[in-house]
């Protein structure tokens, strides 16, 4: 039988008896592929295959590779190391997409056969959230809970233009197991570039506009003798993708609000992924305002929004 990893995860998550070890964490070992340019630690010699005969072609991402996977204590451990051959200079001018992309690879490729094979009554026991950024590797990366039938617990990944690392510990709620190992152990060769903005600055990054003839001299709100009024600002909406990975938090925009009565220069200072930052400045380009004064005549000014998502 071809042992994948999916097939691992859903015999644990019908309540098959995986293989146990007594391992402590400080006994995990320590495993390299040097040929996929990455070092972990498993709690015993992974299992290693080539990943076939599961969807892996998502937008830009066409992906192959290989999973490693082990397992004690009841959890499951698992790097799949994963190569795209798909469009990957369209994603370098995004990389935020690409993560979006990379994490609906996982969750309905990846992940899906196994999902798809739990018993009906236990379909709805299943969702992926999504956490935070991960800054703590050389690759930009994103980290997911995410429950599967009776097994629940961290998804981690990261990507450069054709490589995608994806980091599975799920056990049992409440079991004796750890997850940390893991992804503290996960290092990549400096070898691999990060996925950067194609003008070297940091996302959400830029730099202030020069005053020109429309805009005139751009002030703080303290500044201006009146401030700018804002007579009606349109809420954003929820993407689908959003809600899939029930994403919630704040995005937060700096723009300035000119005398001409438009919204222009948009800055992103904090960001949400799945589509939500592009919703929150497609809504702040249609903010209606009455222009800030000073002097008795309209100015520019910069200003602060801030757009909340919370799932109901």
């Amino acid at each position: 039988m071809n042992r994948i990893l999916l097939l691992l995860f859903l015999c644990c998550a019908l309540g098959s008896t995986a293989r146990v070890s007594a391992q402590g964490a400080d006994l995990w070992i320590p495993f390299a592929d040097d040929s996929e340019f990455f070092r972990v630690s498993f709690p015993h010699a992974p299992e290693t295959e080539t990943i076939n005969g599961l969807p892996t072609n998502f937008g830009a991402l066409d992906v192959r590779g290989k999973s490693y996977m082990a397992s004690a204590n009841g959890a499951v451990y698992a790097v799949w190391a994963l190569s795209n051959s798909g469009d990957r200079i369209q994603h370098r001018k995004d990389p935020d997409s690409y993560l979006d992309a990379t994490a609906e690879l996982i969750w309905e490729g990846l992940l899906k056969p196994a999902r798809d094979k739990l018993p009906e009554d236990r379909r709805m026991s299943q969702g992926i959230s999504y956490t935070k950024e991960l800054t703590n590797k050389s690759l930009p990366g994103r980290e997911y809970t995410a429950t599967v039938g009776d097994m629940t617990g961290t998804i981690q990944f990261y990507v450069a233009e054709s490589r995608v690392y994806v980091l599975i510990a799920m056990g049992p709620p409440g079991g004796a197991w750890t997850r940390e190992p893991l992804f503290a152990t996960f290092t990549l060769s400096p070898s691999l570039s990060a996925l950067q903005p194609p003008d070297g600055t940091e996302a959400g990054q830029g730099s202030e506009p020069a005053n020109d003839a429309d805009l005139g001299q751009i002030l703080k709100s303290s500044e201006v003798s009146q401030r700018a009024r804002v007579l009606e600002k349109p809420e954003p909406t929820y993407t689908e993708s959003a809600r899939k990975f029930q994403v919630t938090g704040t995005v937060v925009l700096r723009a300035i609000f000119s005398k001409n009565g438009e919204v222009t220069n948009i800055h992103v200072l904090r960001k949400l992924p799945h589509g939500l930052t592009q919703r929150a400045v497609d809504s702040a380009r249609r903010i209606k305002f009455t222009p800030a004064l000073k002097d008795g005549q309209p100015v520019s000014v910069w200003f602060q929004l801030e757009y909340n998502f919370n799932l109901y």
